[in-house]
């Protein structure tokens, strides 16, 4: 077996790069470094509607199923587009077929099994007028579309200006704790030399779920459907390095 021997300065200088990625940096004299953090929370009402309808239809003939699902958004999307406080986006369209055969073990014979096609598409509608998405939605199921869904949000612009109002809280704060503690220490004064901003929205929304086949039979004129709003917790939680001088 033959050993290899290295110069120690090549092996020094190999090391060099290693040892100058792993730099810490320490505090000037008569400095002290401090990890602190402060969490503020706060329960902001949601002030935007959010409602979603299906058309849902089935037909033996493909073609004949899309044509009328087609027709029917068209509809829709205009009833909707009338009303200029409602924004509106069309969502999945799908179409698929279904053979109707006899259950395992069953008497009943089925020559040739039946084919159905199956299709829908949804329709989403938006508004900080909840008036406006309620009576719309409600004129859209009279015209045959399904509730899949109807929950309150809180919009991005009050979910933005309740994270400032909380960060600046939570800055309040922390800057109070890093000066108790440098009085603690016996220093002069607190600087804030990093600041993290952590933000987390707890948003939840439990929206009422309808499926098409549970709400067919009825064409009747039915009532508007009813919403209430409820509340969006924002946790905002700022993390800071002072030095304590």
């Amino acid at each position: 077996m033959r050993l290899l021997t290295l110069p120690l300065a090549l092996l020094l200088a190999a090391a060099a790069p290693a040892l100058a990625q792993e730099k810490v940096s320490f505090p000037a004299g008569g400095e002290t470094l401090l990890n602190i953090s402060a969490t503020e929370r706060l329960e902001v009402a949601q002030d935007l509607l959010i409602a979603t309808l299906r058309v849902e239809q089935e037909n033996a003939d493909p073609k004949a199923l899309q044509t009328s699902i087609n027709q029917a958004m068209k509809e829709a999307v205009g009833a909707a587009k009338a009303v200029p406080a409602v924004e509106i986006a069309t969502g999945h369209y799908y179409v698929y077929q279904q053979e109707t055969m006899a259950l395992p073990g069953s008497r009943e014979k089925i020559a040739k099994p039946a084919t159905k096609w199956r299709g829908a598409q949804s329709l989403t509608l938006t508004s900080a007028t909840a008036e406006d998405v309620l009576k719309l939605a409600g004129a859209l199921q009279d015209s045959g579309l399904v509730m899949e869904n109807l929950y309150y949000a809180l919009s991005p612009a009050k979910a933005d200006e309740a994270k400032d109002n909380l960060m600046e809280a939570a800055l309040t704060k922390v800057q109070a704790r890093a000066d108790r503690a440098a009085k603690a220490l016996g220093k002069q004064r607190a600087e804030l030399a990093e600041v993290t901003v952590d933000a987390v929205d707890n948003m939840m929304p439990q929206p009422m779920m309808m499926r098409a086949m549970d709400m067919a039979g009825s064409m009747e004129k039915s009532a508007m459907p009813q919403a209430e709003p409820g509340e969006t917790e924002i946790t905002l939680t700022v993390s800071v390095r002072a030095q304590l001088k």
